[in-house]
């Protein structure tokens, strides 16, 4: 029980949404670079990318004299998680590519950082500059793909190098919520790709 506690923990902290840009990088010029930019709404259940072999074990339980337990924590570690699979519906495409269409759904990877990372929350609305991403077999052999929710001790399926995946460039700065804070934002983005072209 405590074990199932511990990665519970792990596993909330390290899917805490990131909202900020990063200073210094500006959104506009990513998405008049990138292909395709789409507007969608993200679905769920997304997944997370996991080394099954560098999940955490639980600590030592020890009882002490007076009946009660002390539980030895496992060190916190990222290295089990390999990223995340973000499904989102494409309602609006900016800028096109060969293959996204309106009302597809689409796999984006996104690799697991601890700093400028993108975070995705279900059922929001988002600007997204994309760019296509082929994964390498080397980089995903052994790894295990599960809704987040499930425990990662469950046997998940294996990450499926023949499907079609984007990730989101310039990181956070490709992926802008659509929200009335960021209405000024989306305008001159729109504008900024019809002036490229």
């Amino acid at each position: 029980m405590i074990r199932s506690i511990v990665i519970a923990i792990c596993g909330l902290i390290t899917i805490w949404p990131v909202s900020a840009q990063t200073p210094g990088i500006d959104p506009r010029g990513i998405s008049v670079t990138s292909s395709p930019v789409i507007i969608g709404i993200v679905q769920e259940p997304w997944q997370r990318v996991i080394r099954p072999e560098k999940i955490p074990k639980a600590g030592k339980v020890t009882r002490q004299a007076d009946g009660t337990y002390i539980a030895e924590l496992p060190r916190r570690t990222e290295d089990y998680l390999v990223g995340y699979i973000y499904h989102v519906r494409v309602q609006e495409i900016l800028k096109a590519d060969k293959s996204v269409r309106t009302n597809q759904v689409i796999r984006i990877f996104v690799p697991q950082t601890l700093e400028d990372g993108v975070s995705l929350p279900a059922n929001q609305r988002f600007l997204l500059a994309l760019a296509g991403y082929e994964p390498k077999k080397e980089d995903f052999t052994g790894t295990s793909v599960s809704n987040v929710g499930q425990s990662i001790t469950k046997q998940g399926v294996p990450f499926d190098l023949q499907a079609r995946y984007y990730r989101v460039v310039g990181d956070r700065n490709g992926a802008i919520s659509i929200t009335e804070k960021h209405r000024v934002l989306i305008a001159e983005i729109r504008a900024a790709i019809r002036n490229a072209h």
